[in-house]
């Protein structure tokens, strides 16, 4: 601000007549007075007997402008300098100098002239302001903890783990490259942090004008061209763009199942209808690592990186049955009920024949075909109750009486042990059990005489 210079001057003295040297050489050092000549941006404006009147003029001065603008560092715009020269006599005039400084002294501001991409769109008291705009436009899409976190992990060089099934923020970039630079305003030119953030925000507002097919046409066919469209058939759209977008990276990984495949295999070994599972399926799963490019909070681009299978799916195998069920029995009975005991047998039972066997006492109530047939009859009856009778095509029929359900109908061919019901008490019946007779050319055989 305050710049001092001497001025060699070279003054000839005459000695007067009569005078010695020595009191020649006195006068002459009392008769000169040192003076300072003040410049303001190289142009004189005045002289002073002492430099302190002027820099107390313009130290004041700043204070003031300081104190109007609380916050505010504030400094002489202009490059005040002085030159130091011994004069004779001198005709100072200090006054006259300070109303020289006032005309020509601009107080301004010291502040950061904030930039993107070399134009600039504001002016803040400090660089710590100017970072605040910058922090301000990025928290509008990341919270002030993740940029941080993000501070904190540049600095020491460290990434954060993600975990399974986790993403995070990796990045915030602006599109524009941002600068700042010291300069000096005026107060009027400076903003606030608010004022900065909105006129990012806000941009530049555009116009779009979309015309029907039969505007196109018309104007076409005039010659004269309009600067701006316009009528009812003209649809005008105006869109503001940011001065720079907020760019986000996400990065994450998240888990997938892989759904096993599913094989059928037909074999012979099985009866037609029935199926087996060779081989359980089961699901696979794979690692995906993605990242997300967000760009003002709305999604620009998701990219997978990696991914990676951690455990094979397995493929079901199940095998169908082709062998076709043959209807005719092969003479050999197997037991109809899941264990169970005889409870009462073929004979005279309570002044009249039994025909059959009693079965009962098991755990599980499963009833099946004794052997290859077909089912001649399912029905309820009054006495039998649910009653279902086999036709082996053989000479040989079967009779299974007083059960709860049936799990076949009349027509279906039944191979032997397929579960034909369950065990009940349906009928004229004192308990759960199955009734068990046996036939043969129709004539009734003891049901004992084949197990």
């Amino acid at each position: 601000m305050f710049r001092s210079k001497g001025i060699g001057k070279k003054i000839a003295a005459t000695a007067l007549i009569g005078l010695s040297l020595s009191v020649g050489t006195a006068y002459a050092e009392n008769s000169f007075k040192t003076t300072y000549h003040v410049f303001v941006d190289g142009k004189r404006v005045g002289i002073v007997e002492n430099e302190e009147v002027v820099k107390n003029y313009v130290e004041n001065r700043v204070e003031n402008a300081e104190n109007k603008h609380e916050n505010w560092d504030m400094v002489v715009e202009e490059d005040v300098s002085f030159e130091s020269e011994k004069m004779f006599a001198p005709d100072l005039k200090n006054d006259k100098v300070i109303q020289s400084l006032e005309e020509e002294l601009t107080i301004a501001a010291s502040a950061v002239d904030l930039q993107i991409d070399g134009e600039t769109v504001a002016f803040l008291p400090s660089e710590e302001q100017a970072d605040e705009v910058v922090r301000q436009l990025k928290e509008k899409y990341v919270d002030a903890e993740t940029l941080t976190k993000l501070d904190e992990a540049e600095s020491k060089g460290e990434a954060e783990k993600l975990g399974d099934n986790k993403s995070a923020i990796t990045d915030v970039q602006l599109s524009e490259k941002v600068t700042k630079k010291p300069t000096k305003v005026q107060p009027s030119d400076m903003t606030t942090v608010k004022e900065a953030v909105a006129k990012i925000e806000e941009g530049e507002t555009s116009v779009r004008y979309e015309m029907s097919q039969d505007h196109l046409m018309n104007a076409d066919a005039n010659e004269e061209e309009q600067e701006q469209p316009d009528g009812e058939d003209v649809e005008k759209t105006t869109e503001k763009d940011p001065l720079l977008d907020v760019i986000v990276k996400e990065q994450g990984t998240k888990t997938e199942t892989i759904s096993h495949e599913k094989e059928v295999r037909e074999t012979d070994e099985l009866y037609k209808g029935d199926t087996e599972v060779k081989q359980k399926g089961e699901d696979g799963e794979r690692t995906i690592h993605f990242t997300k490019t967000i760009v003002n909070g709305e999604l620009d681009e998701k990219e997978v990186t990696k991914e990676e299978v951690t455990k094979e799916p397995v493929k079901e195998i199940i095998l169908k049955g082709t062998k076709v069920v043959p209807s005719r029995g092969t003479g050999n009975f197997e037991w109809p009920a899941m264990g169970g005991q005889i409870t009462s047998k073929l004979g005279q039972r309570w002044g009249r024949m039994h025909k059959g066997i009693d079965i009962a006492g098991v755990s599980d109530r499963t009833i099946k075909a004794a052997d290859n047939g077909t089912v001649v009859t399912a029905e309820r009856q009054p006495s039998f109750g649910n009653k279902i009778v086999i036709d082996h095509n053989n000479g040989y029929k079967t009779i299974y009486a007083h059960l709860a359900s049936f799990d076949v109908k009349e027509g279906d061919v039944v191979k032997k042990g397929q579960s034909i019901g369950i065990m009940g008490t349906t009928g004229h019946s004192t308990g759960i059990h199955l009734h068990f007779e046996v036939h043969k050319d129709g004539s009734l055989k003891n049901p004992l005489s084949y197990f």
